[in-house]
């Protein structure tokens, strides 16, 4: 399993190399907020996500998940995303077949920068499960919800380049809170979900703080940990805690994380896995629909 990790993982990188114009995720200020893993950023955009693998292995079996996210600008500040994924289950029980697809609508508000380090971004959204979008084999063996879920979500993004120690000032932390509300709560239960980051960007520190004599690999590089999170109505909370690197290129970027279980709850139904994924701005490639908002004005801006 190592070895098809770094297999993967050098085709991807291999297959990203591309010598396009840069364009930003979400900026405020000097600070560039990179795409995270297990939980969404504080913007809107025009991106793609393909492919996302996760590896998290069970006592019983081994799961592999190929996910995709596909984010579309409405407005300049108003966007949806559209995310899948083809689930496999090897072990006791061999199962296959799509995951049900998760519909998102999100507000993004113009960044607090009264000046250029408050750094500062947050949006509001509604995610919705859309039931019996999936494998009927996955739902009857109970490995994909059966019930939709409605989660109206609040996206945080605060960047610390107001901190008075410079090398601390690369430091950002990003957050989602969420209230998922079942569609039948009797058969499953409404929960709450939050989930945050902290990060590092060395393209801030290189850009903003100081230049540093490391090869340029080094400069683009964000180290990371996530932390997710649901507590149900019923029944005890579950979780993950995952660590990485986050690389940005110009158009693209590429990202690795290992994911341990964040409670004894979580390590009864997962062990440690990965998740890797390969993200491209649209931006940077189409500078027709696929890139650019379909009505071309902000909803905060006049």
């Amino acid at each position: 399993m190592h070895r098809r990790f770094f297999v993967i993982l050098a085709a991807l990188a291999a297959l990203a190399y591309a010598g396009l114009p840069a364009q930003a995720h979400v900026v405020c200020g000097n600070r560039v907020f990179p795409t995270t893993l297990t939980l969404d950023d504080p913007g809107v955009s025009n991106e793609l996500s393909l492919p996302t693998i996760v590896f998290t292995p069970t006592p019983s079996s081994e799961n592999n998940v190929y996910a995709y996210e596909w984010d579309k600008l409405i407005t300049e500040d108003l966007g949806f995303a559209v995310n899948g994924d083809y689930a496999t289950q090897h072990g006791a029980q061999s199962l296959s077949g799509w995951d049900n697809l998760t519909l998102t609508l999100k507000d993004q508000h113009p960044c607090v920068e009264r000046h250029e380090h408050e750094e500062l971004v947050w949006s509001v959204g509604v995610v919705r499960l859309i039931p019996g979008t999936g494998s009927t084999q996955l739902r009857n063996a109970g490995a994909i919800a059966s019930v939709g879920t409605t989660a109206p979500t609040i996206y945080i993004g605060k960047g610390l380049g107001d901190l008075p120690a410079a090398y601390l000032r690369p430091l950002a932390i990003t957050a989602e809170f969420s209230r998922q509300f079942s569609d039948a709560p009797s058969m499953s239960p409404s929960a709450w979900t939050y989930a945050a980051s902290l990060q590092y960007s060395m393209p801030y520190l290189q850009q903003h703080i100081k230049a540093l004599h490391v090869p340029q690999f080094i400069t683009r590089l964000t180290p990371i940990a996530e932390f997710a999170m649901s507590s149900p109505d019923r029944g005890s909370p579950t979780g993950t805690i995952a660590t990485g690197l986050l690389y940005d290129a110009n158009t693209w970027q590429l990202s690795a994380e290992a994911i341990l279980p964040a409670n004894a709850t979580t390590r009864l139904s997962q062990g440690a896995g990965f998740i890797i994924e390969y993200h491209v701005f649209l931006d940077a490639f189409y500078k027709s629909w696929f890139g650019k908002p379909l009505i071309n004005r902000s909803l905060w801006r006049s």
